[in-house]
């Protein structure tokens, strides 16, 4: 714990910065707009110049340079200085901006930050924006508008997915050679263990070909699969120590053990990826993967003979559950407190979130996607890619899982608990119980203060 402490105590002395320098009340958004969000003409405004940040580096660079282009093409008088940041620190140096009273008037943030800067009072509500310019829910996905919202406000809209992250890529000749249809893809928990058995390869105790990497998925994606919940509605509560809780990581420690012999052979495997090239799926090396809708992209680069030879499908879901994926996190854009300029802030964030030429244009250019329901039904979206459809169908099956305002750490306890389970360090049960207990600790000490 004492890396999660050290990163509380480094976020709590932000916050206090934050606390420290802000001023009795946040400032709202104007109530009588400067211009309207469709206006094109400069004659009547100041000039105006905006800082913008985000984290789209190598080749979207230039793609963030057209968008940017085509915003300034229609609000003439607002220049847009648009800064590449660095990974590292990204957090803290939002945070730090909003406290001196010098944010950037638009920054790229994970909606999984979102609950910890709201209750930093480090954000703009954007919802009296929204209602006035007709932008509503419902042109989003049902589980990625749920991602913005945080104690009934809207604080950040999305542009990348949150979901279409967890999708089963099936390698269809391999499903073959075994004796199974492709055409019916492993639907349950049961299905994948019977595929598993006949698709991993383990000679002398040494893994040499995977069905399946179980392990590769965190505890979050196989609960919601199992039909759980890590924390109940108010935000306040853990719930995934729970039977559907137990079960699920047991059953993750179970198929890697017995499956796919063990955490330190698949470990083993895995290290020797480097040895092709791109992964062990390009290579046929491993028949089934989950991973996001960018794959198709990857595989045509990598291994263009998988390209018309594969299958799609939603995860397989346990005794409990239902096949879907879930959208966790996923990148947005919010206007932090203290903005200089945030009626044209507000219009670069409708501009990058929701306008067709502006956020569709930008993942169409990457064939990704899109959290908009009207940029994926766009027939240019689905070009070059024959899975669209499926791809599409899978995301908009995803549930949300809700972000608390202690994440990080939740995370970090999450994952050293599944890594114990494997390792045998704790029992499933004995794992889940400290775990539960670990981060309602976090959680008590954070709600005690409010």
């Amino acid at each position: 714990m004492n890396k999660l402490r050290l990163l509380w105590t480094t976020l709590l002395i932000v916050t206090l910065l934050v606390a420290a320098c802000a001023p009795t009340t946040a400032p709202a958004a104007p109530a009588q707009p400067a211009v309207a969000s469709g206006s094109s003409s400069s004659g009547e405004h100041e000039p105006v110049t905006l800082r913008f940040w985000h984290h789209w580096g190598g080749n979207r660079v230039p793609l963030m340079e057209e968008q940017i282009k085509r915003f300034e093409e229609k609000y003439p008088w607002i220049t847009v200085e648009m800064t590449l940041q660095p990974w590292e620190q990204r957090l803290e140096k939002i945070l730090t901006g909003v406290a001196a009273g010098d944010p950037p008037d638009v920054t790229m943030l994970g909606r999984q930050d979102v609950p910890a800067f709201v209750e930093q009072d480090a954000l703009m509500a954007l919802d009296e924006w929204m209602q006035r310019d007709g932008i509503t829910a419902d042109m989003f996905y049902e589980a990625e508008f749920r991602g913005t919202q945080y104690n009934g406000q809207t604080w950040i809209l999305p542009l990348p997915t949150a979901g279409a992250l967890k999708i089963l890529w099936i390698n269809n000749t391999w499903l073959e050679s075994a004796g199974f249809d492709p055409a019916q893809p492993p639907q349950t928990w049961a299905d994948l263990e019977e595929m598993g058995k006949q698709l991993s390869i383990v000679e002398d105790g040494s893994l040499q070909k995977v069905g399946i990497n179980v392990s590769a998925n965190d505890f979050m994606t196989w609960l919601y699969a199992n039909g759980g919940s890590w924390i109940s509605d108010d935000l306040r509560t853990v719930e995934f120590n729970s039977p559907t809780g137990l079960q699920t990581l047991q059953w993750m420690v179970d198929y890697t053990n017995n499956i796919n012999g063990g955490i330190e052979e698949v470990n083993a495997f895995y290290a020797q990826t480097g040895e092709w090239e791109n992964g062990p799926f390009y290579n046929d090396f491993e028949a089934m993967q989950i991973n996001g809708s960018w794959e198709f992209f990857k595989i045509k680069d990598f291994a263009p003979t998988l390209v018309d030879n594969m299958t799609i499908a939603a995860i397989p879901h346990g005794p409990n559950g239902e096949s879907h994926g879930i959208a966790y996190g996923g990148w947005g854009y919010v206007i932090p407190r203290n903005a200089p300029h945030p009626e044209e802030a507000w219009l670069l964030t409708s501009w990058l979130t929701t306008e067709m030429d502006g956020a569709c244009w930008f993942l169409q250019e990457q064939q990704r996607p899109s959290p908009l329901k009207a940029c994926n039904e766009d027939p240019a979206s689905a070009e070059g890619n024959q899975y669209w459809d499926q791809i599409i169908d899978v995301m908009s099956q995803d549930v949300w899982v809700p972000i608390s305002p202690v994440q990080p750490q939740v995370e970090q306890i999450l994952a050293q608990m599944t890594e114990e389970a494997y390792f045998g360090v704790r029992t499933p049960e004995e794992a889940i119980n400290w775990a539960a207990e670990e981060i309602q600790g976090l959680l008590d000490e954070f709600w005690a203060g409010k």
